[in-house]
């Protein structure tokens, strides 16, 4: 007579009985009802976008230089302070220059009494030569004159101008709006002109260069859509477009380049990243289905069409994601209703209950 199992042996045979039960109860059912959700399938337009990780630069970085020499009397900002177009960043001492003004503004007046008197010596010139008391080269001497100090009266408003201009030099302003970058100056400096007294960096045009694999190349050209977003910034997406491709490869990455100009939406920050979704094409009426509604079976992938009480396994071709939602290139013709949760546990024919 055999004799009986050892306690831990039978012990054992149980356990792996257990684990077949939960085996075969996890597999697809059959011959029992399954409760699932369903969804009418539904036609949306879908983006085809390509992503990319890029840098905000600034577009310009111009350089504040002097352009008339004196000592410097103000500075009025410092590195990292915001200016805006027009704003005065410093003061040169102007003295010599407001009084060169003053000395080309005297000198106008004088020309200008010497041109009228001129001029009305020149008309009476031309009464006596017209009635015959003068001689021809008397009424030419005088309209020489007249000419000269018509030139010497030009020359000296050109110089009343060159001297405002110069007085207006004395202020270093800033060309754009842009952030201080780096001052190189300070009270008591003297400026010979030409000197750099400022780095600024514009902050209000901005370019934004994007790097793609050399691969999607083809598919990028100037004028298509782009989404942008910074996380140095909390605003809502940045709708722009490519404004242009670089012709080179980078040989470190293999890599393109993507510009993008546009204008600061707000706070956006020269040196921060930016994330873009470069919009490839839009299609219209795309056949799309809920992701955990397509299953992977050994034929492929597979989705489970709503047939009264039963189902019918249907194969179908994936596309493009978009969200939770997939595109189905073929499968499918629009107008069925598949099942959402649930699929997994289904075969081709199988019952269900539908939840409402």
């Amino acid at each position: 007579m055999p004799s009986a199992l050892p306690l831990p042996a039978i012990s054992k045979l149980l356990l792996a009985a257990s684990v077949l039960l939960l085996t075969i109860t996890d597999a697809p059912a059959q011959g029992r009802v399954i409760r699932v959700t369903t969804t009418q399938v539904d036609r949306m337009n879908v983006e085809q976008i390509e992503t990319a990780v890029g840098i905000i630069q600034s577009r310009r970085s111009p350089q504040i230089a002097a352009q008339v020499a004196g000592e410097v009397v103000t500075v009025l900002v410092d590195e990292g302070q915001g200016v805006e177009a027009g704003e005065v960043l410093a003061r040169i001492d102007n003295e010599q220059y407001r009084l060169a003004k003053k000395a080309s503004q005297a000198e106008v007046r004088r020309l200008e009494a010497l041109h009228a008197k001129k001029n009305r010596e020149f008309e009476r010139s031309q009464q006596l030569f017209a009635n015959k008391l003068i001689a021809q080269d008397q009424l030419e001497n005088v309209a020489g004159d007249l000419a000269a100090l018509t030139e010497q009266l030009a020359g000296a408003n050109t110089q009343v101008a060159d001297s405002q201009r110069r007085l207006t030099e004395t202020e270093l302003v800033a060309p754009v709006r842009a952030e201080i970058g780096v001052r190189h100056i300070d009270v008591g400096d003297y400026l010979q002109t030409g000197m750099i007294a400022f780095d600024l960096i514009d902050v209000e045009n901005l370019r934004v260069r994007l790097p793609f694999p050399e691969y999607r190349a083809p598919l990028l050209r100037p004028g298509l859509s782009v989404r942008l977003s910074s996380p140095a910034s909390t605003s809502t997406p940045v709708a722009a477009k490519i404004t242009d491709i670089r012709p080179g490869i980078n040989p470190a990455n293999r890599s393109v380049a993507v510009i993008i100009d546009l204008i600061n939406p707000g706070n956006w920050r020269p040196g921060a990243s930016v994330r873009a979704e470069v919009i490839i094409e839009t299609r219209e009426e795309v056949i799309m289905v809920p992701q955990i509604s397509i299953v992977r079976r050994p034929a492929g992938n597979v989705v489970y069409v709503l047939n009264g009480k039963n189902v019918s396994e249907q194969q179908v071709e994936r596309g493009q994601r978009s969200g939770r939602f997939v595109e189905i290139r073929s499968g499918l013709h629009g107008s069925e209703t598949v099942i959402v949760d649930g699929a997994g546990f289904l075969t081709d024919g199988s019952e269900v209950s539908v939840i409402e």
